[in-house]
């Protein structure tokens, strides 16, 4: 661990130094520090010894290195969590003394909102540094104000006052609240006999402040950041802008405390994941959401690319055919849209998630349509349950394994052009058509429990892609803008989630039955055809006109008789615990000898 100083300018440097220098000593902890400039290479470089340091270095052995201003939020924010850094330290400069929209002016707000450990931006006197070294700390009892409270007291300790202010009310408000001051500093992790603490009575906080700030006894005041949109106001507002330009020469800190354990974590989880995956470049992500944006909309293209996928998967589920299913799901575009609400979630992109979902809902109802039509003249002309329908009545844990899979593989194809030849067999694997089109033809054909499972598998398959494509996303290093927009992203990801895990029950329990009840049905079924001299060969289990399938496969030296039927009927619906139709095919088998 270390105490880490980023000196934007050299006129800084001086009087970061100072308070660095005292953090390390009062904390047993090396100090480094990063001097910004410009430059050729976009890393941190540590100079060695012999190389010649800044003109305020020239005096301290200390490890030093050196940063271009445009490439130190990431460095700097690499170098914290891989080294451990405990403290920071930077500096803020009058508006006046730096350009607006330059580099060094946007640094010190963007380390105070994302460097992980605590921070601190100190602005100095006009006069140069503090005369005093007495450091005042309002104690306000939020996070930050205890580290702040933490660190004056390590810096200087009795010579740090813990400042509270408390609205008089009446002759009992001092006594108040000095126990509430009492209070702050315990949270803080301190005996309120090490630290000096002192109340005032007013109704403005930050006229009290100054007040107690400007009475010339202090050289330093450090403030806890309430939040991070603060950081501009405290630095130059009004408590502190005159404290700054009083003769009184004082310096002011803003003091962040360290981010929450959860948050270090998925820091540490994006550095480990800018190690372990490929991460898109610049161009790469422009080309993969102006290609997104493009394809996950409803336009005529994709209305009549669906319409004609769901007729062609609805005529091979009909014709039992696994190739023309296979075709089908070829031609379906509904894969596009579903990566692009895994993007829209990342990115914070509440328009793209609109444009998604919209296509998702209306190609879903198109289909439904299609499918519920195709069903009607098939049910006229006599057609009934295949087994490729009742396939996709019955989807299980796996299934949903499958659509995560699928929607990490099809938006990894999708982010890097060289590998979109793989999106066809993404595509096969998950198939998102052909459910929908057979939710239409069985709820045609009146076998409403296949259509229900149906409907379950493409749920399943819709939820699963849109999590699996914003995984791959947050891996491949896209993120949205840290705003306000990041609420409905999070809302959305926790209902897509406990909606995942709410379809993990039903998928499990069919899972299971499957397992399971086969292996025990077919053991007492074996049995019953081996009494009558018949060997079992094979079992399946489907739905039929409402009703569950059992077909069985025989071999014997001839048709089996009706008494072996009804007892198979009768031995498979007590294992099934249910009525069934059975379906059996015998294969004739003949023994000779001479």
């Amino acid at each position: 661990m270390s105490v880490l100083l980023v000196v934007r300018h050299v006129e800084e440097g001086p009087g970061l130094l100072r308070w660095g220098l005292r953090a390390a000593s009062a904390l047993d902890l090396p100090l480094e520090v990063v001097c910004c400039q410009a430059g050729d290479s976009d890393e941190l470089t540590w100079r060695r010894e012999g190389d010649e340091p800044p003109a305020f270095l020239r005096d301290s052995k200390v490890r030093w290195g050196v940063v271009p201003v445009g490439n130190a939020l990431t460095e700097v924010v690499e170098h914290v969590m891989s080294a451990g850094v405990k403290y920071v330290f930077t500096g803020k400069r009058n508006s006046g003394q730096e350009l607006k929209g330059s580099p060094e002016r946007r640094l010190s707000q963007a380390l105070f909102q994302h460097v992980p450990c605590a921070i601190i931006v100190m602005r100095f006197p006009e006069g140069g540094e503090p005369r005093e070294d007495r450091i005042l700390v309002p104690a306000a009892g939020g996070p930050h104000s205890r580290t702040a409270l933490q660190l004056a007291h390590k810096l200087v300790g009795l010579a740090a006052t813990a400042f509270f202010v408390e609205p008089y009310a009446d002759e009992i408000s001092r006594e108040v609240g000095e126990r509430q001051l009492r209070k702050v500093v315990r949270d803080a992790g301190i005996d309120p006999g090490e630290i000096g603490c002192e109340v005032a009575l007013g109704e403005k906080v930050s006229d009290e402040i100054r007040n107690e700030a400007g009475s010339g006894h202090y050289g330093l005041v450090l403030i806890g950041a309430s939040d991070l949109r603060s950081l501009r106001s405290r630095i130059f507002g009004t408590v502190t802008g005159r404290l700054l330009n009083g003769p009184a020469g004082i310096g002011v800190g803003v003091v962040r405390s360290a981010f929450p354990a959860r948050d270090r974590w998925r820091g540490q989880l994006g550095r480990l994941l800018r190690l372990s995956v490929p991460q898109l470049e610049r161009e790469e992500r422009i080309a993969l959401v102006d290609e997104v944006e493009g394809k996950a909309r409803w336009t005529f293209d994709f209305a009549l690319l669906m319409a004609l996928a769901t007729l062609i998967a609805a005529l091979g589920l009909l014709a039992n055919s696994v190739a023309v299913v296979i075709g089908a799901m070829l031609v379906a575009p509904l894969m596009t849209p579903l990566i692009g609400g895994g993007l829209a979630m990342v990115q914070g992109n509440w328009p793209l998630w609109l444009r998604s979902s919209r296509a998702v809902l209306l190609g879903f109802f198109l289909a439904l349509v299609i499918g519920l039509t195709v069903g009607l003249v098939a049910r006229l002309l006599g057609f009934g349950l295949t087994s490729e329908l009742a396939s996709r009545g019955e989807p299980t844990l796996l299934d949903l394994g499958v659509a995560f899979a699928s929607g990490i593989a099809a938006s990894y194809c999708l982010a890097r052009p060289h590998l979109t030849g793989a999106l066809a067999g993404v595509a096969i694997a998950a198939a998102l058509v052909p459910p929908i089109a057979t939710v239409g033809l069985c709820l045609a054909l009146g076998e409403t429990v296949t259509a229900q499972g149906a409907a379950l598998l493409f749920g399943t398959n819709v939820v699963a892609i849109v999590l699996g494509a914003a995984v791959h996303f947050f891996a491949a290093g896209i993120r949205g803008r840290r705003d306000g927009r990041g609420l409905w992203p999070r809302r959305v990801i926790i209902v897509l989630a406990l909606a995942c895990a709410g379809l993990a029950i039903p998928l499990t329990s069919i899972l299971v039955g499957k397992v399971t009840t086969p292996r025990a049905l077919a053991l007492s079924l074996s049995e019953v055809a081996e009494e009558s001299h018949y060997r079992l060969l094979k079992i399946r289990r489907s739905r039929s006109a409402g009703l569950p399938l059992v077909e069985i496969e025989l071999a014997g030296p001839e048709p089996p008789p009706g008494a072996l039927l009804d007892a198979l009927q009768a031995k498979a619906e007590e294992g099934m615990n249910c009525e069934i139709r059975l379906r059996v095919r015998t294969l004739l088998e003949t023994e000779r000898t001479r």
